[in-house]
C-alpha cells in the first residue's frame, strides 16, 4: 500500500509519458529544471508545452483502435459447458415446483395404470415421468449419487465415474451448494456480523469472519448436511434424530411470492451454536436452513425462535465491516496542523497523503451510513425495502 501511495507521489511531480512510448521512439529524457521556472524566464516552461504536443500524439497513437480483448479459450469452453448443463434442468423458483407437481401427477397416473392392469398407459406414464425427472437437478443428484455407491461398491468403476459425474452437473444448478463466499446478517442486538460460507462434502459450514460478545471470530455459527441420501433416508423414515424430520418447503402467500420471486422455500435441518458472553458454555441447537435462491437464505436457530437473514455485501460493506471488526491494519493516528512543505522528508510527505485519504474515506462512510449519498439508507440498502418490517417468511 506504502509503494502504491509512494507511485502516486511521484505521478504528481514527474513525467511518464515516455514509459508508453513505442519503443522505436527515443524519448529525451527531462531535466529536473523544467519542472520549475528558470532565472530567464519561461525557457524551460516552453520547451516542456513544445514536447507535450508530440507526447500527447504519441500515447494517442498507443490507445486509439484497439482491438477488442480476444476471450481465452479456456473461459469460453467453460461458460459454454456451464450454459449447456443449466439448459438441461429447469431453474430454481416457480417454474420447477411446477414440474414437481407435474410428476406428482404423473406418479398417480402411473400407479392408477399399474392397478387396473393397463400396460400400454402404464408404458406412456412411466415414459413421460423418466422425462419429466430428468429434469430435476435435485432428484438427478440424488439418483446419480445413489447410482454412484451402487456401482462402486460392485466394483464396477467406470460406471460409478460417470454416475459421478452427472451427480456433479446436477449439483452445480443447485442453489444450497453455490453460497460459497461472504454473506452478511444481523444478530439481533449484535448487529450486522459477516459470515463466510464454505462446503465439506455436501456439509455446508458458516463461519464467523466479524466477531461479537457470544460467539467470536472463527467460530462456526451453523451448518447443515445437505447431502441427499441422508434427505432421502429423512424422508422415507422420517426419524427425529438431530437431521431429521425431513422439512416441507415453506409455502408462502401471494404477498411474500411476488416479493421473493418463488411460492415455496425449501429447507433443511442444522445445527446451530449458541453461547453466553465471553463464548462461555457454547452448545449446538437445532436449526433450519432456508433457501431463497443463489442471492439470499436465512438460518433458523428453532429453540429460541431467532431467524437471521442473509445477503450477499457489497465490497464497500464487507471492506468497512473487516475494518471496523480489527481485521485491517491500523491506520495511522498521526496529525497535522498544517501540511508538510517540498523540504519535509519523503516519509512525512507519505504519511500526510495517506492520512488524507483515510480522512476522505471516513467522511463518505459517515456520508452513506447518515443516508446523504444517492439517499442510501447506510446498511439498510443491502436488501431490505422499507416496508420489510413484516415477517420474512409468515
Amino acid at each position: 500500500y506504502r509503494n502504491f501511495l509512494s507511485f502516486l507521489f511521484f505521478a504528481a511531480t514527474a513525467d511518464f509519458s515516455s514509459a508508453f512510448a513505442p519503443r522505436a521512439v527515443a524519448t529525451p529524457r527531462k531535466s529536473a529544471l523544467a519542472l520549475f521556472p528558470s532565472e530567464n524566464g519561461d525557457t524551460a516552461n516552453n520547451q516542456q508545452q513544445q514536447q507535450q504536443p508530440a507526447n500527447n500524439e504519441r500515447r494517442l497513437r498507443e490507445f486509439v483502435n484497439l482491438e477488442p480483448i480476444q476471450e481465452p479459450d479456456v473461459r469460453r469452453r467453460r461458460l459454454e459447458e456451464d450454459d449447456r448443463v443449466r439448459s438441461q434442468y429447469v431453474s430454481f423458483g416457480d417454474s420447477l415446483w411446477d414440474l414437481r407437481t407435474e410428476m406428482d401427477k404423473l406418479s398417480v397416473q402411473l400407479l392408477n395404470a399399474i392397478s387396473e392392469g393397463k400396460e400400454r398407459k402404464e408404458l406412456e406414464a412411466r415414459d413421460k415421468l423418466r422425462q419429466v425427472e430428468q429434469q430435476d437437478p435435485e432428484l438427478v443428484y440424488m439418483l446419480e449419487i445413489s447410482s454412484h455407491d451402487a456401482a462402486k461398491k460392485e466394483g464396477r468403476l467406470e460406471d460409478a465415474q460417470e454416475h459421478y459425474e452427472k451427480a456433479m452437473e446436477a449439483r452445480s444448478c443447485l442453489p444450497q451448494f453455490n453460497l460459497e463466499g461472504l454473506w452478511v446478517g444481523r444478530y439481533g442486538s449484535h448487529g450486522y456480523e459477516l459470515i463466510n460460507v464454505t462446503y465439506v462434502g455436501d456439509s455446508l459450514i458458516a463461519t464467523k469472519v466479524t466477531s461479537d460478545k457470544n460467539v467470536p471470530r472463527g467460530e462456526i455459527t451453523f451448518q447443515a448436511d445437505l447431502h441427499p441420501m441422508r434427505l432421502l433416508e429423512q424422508a422415507s423414515l422420517n426419524t427425529h434424530s438431530y437431521k431429521g424430520p425431513f422439512l416441507q418447503p415453506i409455502e408462502l402467500t401471494d404477498k411474500a411470492a411476488r416479493k421473493w420471486g418463488t411460492r415455496q422455500l425449501p429447507r433443511y435441518m442444522g445445527l446451530g451454536q449458541v453461547a453466553e458472553e465471553g463464548f462461555e458454555n457454547n452448545q449446538w441447537m437445532e436449526g433450519q436452513l432456508i433457501i431463497i435462491g443463489e442471492d439470499y437464505f436465512s438460518f433458523a436457530w428453532t429453540p429460541i425462535q431467532q431467524q437471521i437473514f442473509f445477503g450477499r455485501p457489497s465490497p464497500e460493506l464487507a471492506l468497512k465491516m473487516l475494518r471496523e471488526s480489527g481485521v485491517s491494519p491500523l491506520r495511522i493516528t498521526k496529525t497535522w496542523e498544517s501540511p508538510p512543505t517540498s523540504d519535509d522528508d519523503m516519509q512525512t510527505q507519505m504519511d500526510f497523503v495517506t492520512r488524507c485519504f483515510e480522512v476522505s474515506d471516513e467522511v463518505q462512510e459517515d456520508q452513506r451510513d447518515r443516508g446523504e449519498v444517492n439517499g442510501v439508507d447506510g446498511y439498510g440498502c443491502m436488501f431490505h425495502t422499507e416496508d420489510s418490517d413484516e415477517c420474512y417468511f409468515e
